[in-house]
């Protein structure tokens, strides 16, 4: 989706909800931008230590295939290299995220049917409104304020649909797949669905505790903003009830 029209999107957004943090965008690119902070360290180190750094100092993260001894996450989730199989040990042993070995292979063999070969040589993450008018975006991050707020963008991501249920989801994934690759599965499905995520204890480790993360592909974020006017969100609408 165009960049100048998700930020658009944004803006209506912003009229009617409020957020503790910068909506973030994700692009493909071929070219090694600068002023870009490269996720590749030769120590361990996980991505969402830096995303405030990000959104504070106006900088790009860029993931690639290299990472040196980072958190092989995202070079894995985000389809830049092959998702490592180690028989379910980390999980369930290391982290104990799963009772036991086989639940540990499911949550990997899961895992594998989300992923998407990257576009192009690296993925940039950005704070939305900086995003060049000329990028294509393809999933949007929001951080509403308040619980609250995370309650109005629930109910819009059911408007215009026939079905309430299912149209958001909180999954049982890791920082980097609630973030991207899950919300970027969810371009490829007939009807997209919301994420929200950041519900895995060690990415909680490195982001504060107001952070509240709320993901689509960004055909469906342009589709939810263009749903305000008209709805309960709409400026213009008084309440009956008087709530």
């Amino acid at each position: 989706m165009n960049a100048k029209i998700v930020k658009e999107s944004l803006r209506k957004f912003s009229k009617v909800l409020s957020f503790n943090y910068p909506a973030v965008g994700w692009y493909y690119s071929s070219e090694e931008i600068e002023a870009s902070f490269i996720f590749r360290k030769d120590k361990w180190v996980c991505m969402f230590m830096y995303l405030k750094m990000m959104m504070n100092k106006n900088k790009k993260i860029r993931f690639s295939k290299d990472n040196d001894n980072a958190c092989a996450g995202p070079a894995e989730y985000f389809g830049f290299t092959e998702l490592e199989d180690d028989g379910g040990v980390f999980l369930a042993e290391v982290e104990r995220f799963c009772k036991d070995i086989e639940i540990s292979k499911a949550y990997t063999k899961w895992s594998a049917t989300l992923i998407h070969p990257p576009k192009c040589k690296y993925l940039y993450m950005e704070k939305l409104e900086n995003i060049d008018d000329s990028r294509k975006i393809e999933v949007a991050n929001l951080f509403p304020a308040s619980i609250t707020n995370l309650a109005k963008l629930v109910t819009l991501s059911s408007y215009d649909r026939m079905a309430n249920t299912d149209n958001v989801l909180i999954p049982d994934a890791s920082g980097c797949q609630s973030i991207f690759t899950i919300p970027y599965h969810e371009k490829f499905q007939e009807n997209p669905k919301c994420i929200i995520g950041l519900m895995d204890p060690m990415a909680r480790n490195f982001v504060p505790e107001d952070m509240i993360l709320f993901s689509m592909p960004a055909n469906r974020f342009v589709e939810m903003a263009d749903n305000i006017e008209g709805s309960f969100l709409d400026q213009n609408f008084k309440n009956p009830t008087n709530f």
